[in-house]
């Protein structure tokens, strides 16, 4: 018997052993593991102030061009503002389903500056809003492009690289209008 109780204790030493030895096997493999989703919502600093301008910047884009497309006077600033209105709120939605999948929260009103913007729009009316808006609009699509090709040429997420590689025409154009509209409302040939 007493060889049995040794033959058993042994045994069981070495169960516990290989259990011990597994879990740590088993730990060191999960670290070395590839990410799961939950733990790639890490972006960098840059990336995270990229999504955070690019989601302020659009939401003034739908604000003001729903402004416009009240407020103005010539059929082609009110057009371009109901552009504005379509064609960033698509780009709002998408930049509002990558920050969900990177864990990062978007404003959802707009910040000081543009809430300054917007109300000092909204006190003009006539050819003086359609060309403060315009000339709002060229400022505010320089800045976006350039936000958005820096992002394109050296942003550390692939996922937002695309998407600023992607959205940077539809931008670039919205830029080249809204010069060629400023030129046209006041007068001046850019």
């Amino acid at each position: 018997m007493n060889k049995h109780k040794i033959v058993m204790m042994a045994t069981l030493i070495a169960i516990g052993m290989f259990t011990a030895i597994s879990g740590q096997n088993i730990t060191i493999a999960q670290s070395n593991q590839t990410p799961t989703p939950s733990t790639q919502n890490t972006l960098s600093d840059s990336d995270r102030q990229f999504v955070t301008e690019a989601a302020e910047g659009g939401l003034a884009e739908v604000e003001l061009g729903q402004l416009a497309s009240q407020k103005a006077v010539k059929n082609e600033v009110k057009k371009f503002g109901q552009q504005m209105v379509q064609e960033h709120t698509q780009a709002n939605n998408e930049l509002k389903q990558l920050a969900a999948q990177k864990g990062v929260t978007l404003p959802t009103q707009l910040n000081e500056e543009h809430s300054k913007v917007k109300a000092d729009l909204s006190k003009l009316s006539g050819a003086a809003f359609d060309q403060a808006y315009m000339n709002q609009m060229v400022k505010d699509h320089v800045k976006t492009v350039s936000l958005f090709q820096g992002e394109a040429e050296q942003g550390q997420d692939r996922d937002l690289k695309a998407w600023a590689t992607k959205t940077l025409p539809t931008l670039q154009e919205h830029s080249q209008t809204a010069h060629s509209l400023t030129g046209q409302s006041t007068g001046n040939t850019k």
